[in-house]
């Protein structure tokens, strides 16, 4: 995206979870489209989360506080908002609601967009209650360099291989993976189709359909140099005319890179010990 015609040059965007894997890349991607990101953060996080400084404002707060919120939007006079920020899965959502009221109490035209599972939405079309306000980028496995979460199935699979301790996952369901790069530009055009045709909910598919064991084994063989052992097909039909825009390879060349870097820097020291 240039930056000189970039629809987000010189905007200023609100972004909870800018610390955190997802959100991490919605700031990198906005930063590089030449936005100013205002990031709400609850805990402290290491600098190199949140890319460049100059154009990062980072504020310390909770995302289910609406007074803090409104704060964060009306003193930078933000024109989009990305709650990225991640919720407890055992207990009641607070953060989403708190986010609209705050977005409403300041300006009902700001896009408020979100991520959630690919996979909810069947469910979501019959009991998820609709949030006025609220646009969804739906993904099936997000994956890629940040995730820090080391029990998932990329990270165990990529730390495995650079370590030595390689352990193929169990078989599984497939699923749909998108690189994180390509999820964050997903997120960035529901933002944009905001202002012409207000809210909504998008699935985003890569059409990288695997289950654990098959991406282990295509980062096994990236990781050796040989085939991955995996057929790149051309991308379903996406909505906003989204696709990705790294090869699969090229993606899991990215992130066998990441974490290299990670491990090299001693931010995976654990992992070391344990294996």
């Amino acid at each position: 995206m240039a930056v000189e015609t970039s629809s987000w040059r010189g905007r200023r965007v609100l972004v909870t979870g800018c610390s955190g894997f997802l959100g991490g890349a919605v700031a990198r991607e906005l930063l590089a489209a030449g936005a100013d990101v205002v990031g709400l953060i609850h805990e402290r996080a290491g600098t190199d989360v949140l890319g460049p400084g100059g154009r990062v404002h980072v504020i310390r707060g909770r995302a289910d506080n609406v007074f803090r919120l409104h704060s964060a939007m009306a003193v930078h006079e933000v024109s989009a908002v990305f709650h990225l920020c991640s919720s407890s899965p055992f207990g009641d959502d607070r953060s989403t609601p708190a986010v609209l009221q705050a977005a409403s109490l300041y300006s009902r035209r700001v896009p408020v967009v979100t991520a959630r599972p690919l996979q909810q939405i069947t469910l979501a079309r019959t009991t998820e209650t609709h949030q006025d306000g609220l646009s969804v980028a739906r993904f099936g496995a997000v994956f890629g360099p940040g995730d820090r979460k080391l029990f998932r199935t990329v990270p165990a699979a990529a730390l495995g291989l650079i370590s030595g301790n390689f352990a193929l996952p169990p078989e599984g369901p497939a699923n749909d993976f998108v690189f994180v790069r390509d999820a964050a530009r997903a997120c960035l055009r529901v933002a944009e189709d905001v202002a012409k045709n207000g809210p909504g909910d998008y699935p985003f598919r890569s059409g990288w359909h695997m289950s654990d064991r098959q991406i282990a084994v295509a980062f096994r063989g990236e990781f050796a140099g040989a085939a991955p052992g995996w057929t790149e097909s051309a991308p379903p039909a996406n909505p906003l005319g989204w696709a990705p825009a790294r090869s699969f390879c090229e993606a899991v060349t990215e992130t066998l890179a990441w974490y290299r870097e990670y491990l090299r820097t001693g931010a995976g020291a654990q992992v070391r010990v344990a294996a």
